[in-house]
């Protein structure tokens, strides 16, 4: 364990890094820590609990990735975006809460946390990046009203994906967004997508989908399997 003192303001790329045999970190609240570096906790493969105080306004991508035994994490209400795979990899995290100041869930943020069946995406965000939630182990998830675009990939080989809710601000579903999610059966399309991307829905279990009349441009392989 480590605990980090209030003269800390910048915790550096790759500073934890590797420590196998790390189970918790303290970073206390007085403390003036702005900046996590990329990679700063990466493959710390036993830490299962840290503290992000209200200070922290930026995380870098690969912070958490792969910290395998983490179970759950609060964001701070000072964060405003999820980095690139900031807890790509973290197999054991069921839960996780976004505060609704964060307006960006960035590349492969959550992906390959199959632990993780369900979470709450606030209404701030409006961009869910590719990859998001790619191999995740999501069975439900609702999209706000805030986001207007589905990256590509962004829930690729999510195969216990069972239900999705795409409100009406949504113009764009990404190319593969949802490939092989192999427990979707059905789903409904708003009439605000203009376009469904190359195998956007290839390889799900669709039985049944309705294709609005505002689709001007169905991918390729966009329904193949």
């Amino acid at each position: 364990s480590i605990n980090i003192p209030e003269s800390v303001t910048v915790i550096g790329k790759s500073a934890f890094s590797g420590c196998e045999a790390l189970t918790s970190i303290n970073i206390p609240e007085s403390v003036t820590v702005t900046k996590i570096g990329k990679g700063a906790f990466e493959q710390c493969k036993a830490l299962t609990s840290i503290n992000i105080p209200e200070s922290e306004t930026w995380i870098g991508e690969d912070a958490f990735s792969w910290c395998e035994a983490l179970t759950s994490i609060t964001i701070p209400e000072s964060m405003t975006e999820i980095g690139n795979r900031t807890f790509a990899g973290c197999t054991a995290l069921t839960s996780i809460t976004i505060p609704k100041s964060v307006t960006k869930i960035g590349y492969g943020a959550f992906s390959e946390c199959r632990s993780l069946k369900s979470i709450n995406i606030p209404n701030s965000v409006t961009e869910i990046g590719a990859h998001a939630f790619s191999g995740s182990g999501l069975t439900s998830i609702n999209i706000p009203e805030s986001v207007t675009e589905i990256g590509h990939g962004a829930f690729i080989v999510c195969t216990v994906l069972k239900s999705i809710n795409i409100p009406e601000s949504v113009t764009e579903i990404g190319d593969g967004a949802f490939y092989q999610c192999k427990a979707l059966t059905n789903i409904n399309i708003p009439e605000s997508v203009t376009e469904i991307g190359n195998k956007a829905f290839s390889r799900c279990g669709l039985t049944s989908i309705n294709i609005p009349e505002s689709v001007t441009v169905i991918g390729k392989s966009a329904f193949s399997g």
